[in-house]
């Protein structure tokens, strides 16, 4: 992905693959990425999503998973829409794995990814300015995508 002129953003993510969604996309130029990419129902007649965690930097290459129900969705997009300089948003809270976007003054984020049982990790990522906005369409695209569960 090729840097934006002055911006300290990337271009756009390539699309998720096929049967998937995207519901955390974060890249920079510096190769700095996490992605929360929704799989389906976690098992047949289930309740709730499968999503993978994919966080890669210089210092670190990861596959974790963590588990979705509806009222997560709801949670991640109130808590982005009120996403500002010293605040965060989670998904997973205290459900095994933990991810928390806190963002600094300069509104790049502070990543933080814990799994209790495998990895604690930590990266920064500028993200492109209307990253908040996009991010609220990926998480009405998983409503979509799985209305029988969201």
């Amino acid at each position: 992905m090729g840097a934006d002129a002055g911006t300290g953003s990337v271009s756009a993510p390539a699309p998720a693959p096929a049967g998937t969604v995207d519901l955390v996309h974060l890249a920079d130029e510096r190769g700095n990425r996490c992605v929360v990419r929704v799989t389906g129902p976690s098992r047949p007649g289930s309740h709730n999503l499968r999503a993978d965690v994919l966080v890669s930097a210089s210092w670190v290459d990861a596959r974790l998973d963590v588990h979705l129900f509806p009222g997560d969705l709801d949670l991640w997009r109130a808590e982005l829409l009120g996403l500002g300089p010293g605040r965060e948003a989670r998904i997973g809270h205290d459900r095994g794995l933990n991810l928390v976007l806190h963002m600094i003054e300069d509104h790049s984020l502070a990543v933080t990814v814990h799994d209790p049982d495998r990895l604690t990790t930590a990266l920064g990522i500028r993200p492109a300015e209307d990253w908040i906005e996009a991010h609220c369409r990926r998480a009405e695209e998983v409503r979509r995508v799985w209305p029988q569960i969201c």
